[in-house]
């Protein structure tokens, strides 16, 4: 592979080597906020790389999200690694936001939570939590008075007597769900159906947003609350004629639940040739919520064609939070979109610990779930793996950095300078609405 021009190898090299040690203040940076220290700062110019700036929402967020009826983001933006860091003040208390894409979720647990407020008022709700107390579960554990804020949905003692009682096996539950119990009852159905009419994910990490969904599903299940917000979907839906993609993914989301979806994540998988040890990995992961899990298998499903799609599992696995877990679901959907849209996939590379696709055309394809990059040494050392990295059986006739979001002036000049093409706002230039829209934010004035 020849190298295409720009930065001689060995200044590249040597810039490398001293970025790695400013990694930690930058990260640090993106963590707490502070500014960098002048020492930082001159370490990071004399290596030729920007510090992530510190940002103001009210020059990135278009003016429904920087403020409405119960939130307000707070102006200062911390920057991370490609991540913007956000603090939501809101009517339900302070939440943290790292991502455009997290920022935008979170806004509408706001919006939901409000609403939930408003209807907890109504004569409606009222009959039906008075009904639901009348289930001697749903009183002694007081569920409807003090709902719990995780996502099974019931205090670990009621669960704990429960499953003594009635020796049903847990399944595949991890953290990120809800009890297999409560499926067989009925009490999944109606959090995810609420969830639904809320445009909001039963599988939410937001604590608050858990109490009042189980709240409100408790209500709706066992003391009959006839409506929430509209009429909730009937039997009738099942039997729609899905094409879109799109729709067929919600459907799933909706009306299946976790150990149903863990089944037929299972099935793709093995389909994509992943070995069941690693299958296993993958879905026990503690990480990945069903909707991580199963959004990032129906994109690397999606790539029929694509060899080595158990390579990006591999690495998917070593996501460490749920932050991680959402970037490699994002990577996935970046190369589905592509696939799509622009050049089939024909197999998925990992250069340096990070999973690209190479093209039938000869393009080595980078995606970068990314608010906004700038030439720092990530941005670097993942240029070089790009340029310099790629297995020397692979006749690279072009390299193409993907990202959701922006790059810097200087990182575009740089990354150019080494013969990469870069695409920033991938899925709205792809003219493709990815699956969690929210990681784009449509009218934001970024730069």
């Amino acid at each position: 592979m020849q190298h295409r021009g720009g930065i001689p190898e060995r200044n590249l090299i040597a810039l490398l080597v001293a970025a790695f040690a400013l990694t930690g203040c930058a990260s640090t940076r993106g963590t707490t906020g502070t500014e960098p220290t002048d020492d930082e700062l001159a370490a990071a110019e004399a290596a030729g790389f920007e510090m992530n700036p510190q940002r103001r929402a009210s020059e990135l967020l278009p003016a429904d999200l920087l403020s409405g009826p119960h939130h307000r983001v707070g102006e200062r933006v911390g920057g991370g690694e490609f991540a913007n860091h956000y603090v939501i003040s809101s009517d339900f208390g302070d939440f943290d936001a790292r991502g455009d894409q997290v920022l935008r979720a979170r806004i509408r647990e706001i919006e939901a939570l409000a609403v939930m407020s408003e209807m907890s008022k109504t004569a409606e709700f009222a009959r039906a939590a008075g009904s639901a107390l009348k289930s001697p579960f749903v009183a002694t554990w007081n569920l409807i008075s003090n709902p719990v804020d995780t996502i099974r949905g019931i205090p670990v003692a009621a669960w704990n007597a429960i499953e003594q009682v009635s020796q049903l096996a847990r399944g595949e539950r991890g953290e990120l769900e809800d009890s297999g119990l409560l499926a067989l009852i009925g009490f999944e159905s109606k959090k995810r159906q609420i969830a639904n009419e809320l445009d909001v994910d039963p599988y939410s990490s937001n604590r608050e947003l858990q109490k009042q969904l189980n709240r409100f599903a408790w209500a709706a299940y066992a003391g009959g609350l006839p409506y929430l917000f509209v009429p909730f979907v009937d039997d009738r839906d099942f039997q729609r004629d899905v094409t879109e993609p799109a729709d067929r993914l919600a459907d799933l989301l909706l009306f299946y639940s976790p150990e149903d979806l863990r089944r037929l994540n299972r099935i793709e998988l093995a389909v994509m040739g992943v070995a069941k040890p690693l299958s296993d990995e993958f879905i026990r992961h503690p990480w990945y919520s069903p909707r991580h899990e199963t959004v990032l298998v129906e994109a690397m499903s999606a790539l029929d064609l694509t060899a080595d799609r158990a390579e990006f599992i591999r690495v998917a696995v070593t996501a460490g939070s749920e932050d991680e877990a959402s970037f490699y679901q994002r990577t996935a959907e970046l190369m589905r979109v592509y696939n799509d849209r622009v050049s089939g996939i024909q197999r998925i590379v990992v250069i340096d610990g990070t999973p690209m696709g190479y093209t039938e055309n000869g393009t080595l394809v980078l995606p970068l779930p990314a608010d906004y990059a700038v030439w720092s040494s990530k941005t670097a050392s993942l240029t070089h793996s790009l340029t310099r990295s790629a297995p020397a059986e692979l006749t690279i006739e072009r390299t193409e950095l993907l990202v959701s979001g922006r790059v810097s002036s200087t990182a575009r000049q740089n990354i150019e300078a080494l013969g990469v093409a870069v695409t920033e706002r991938a899925f709205e230039q792809l003219k493709e609405n990815p699956t969690e829209s929210a990681d784009v934010l449509n009218g934001s004035r970024t730069e």
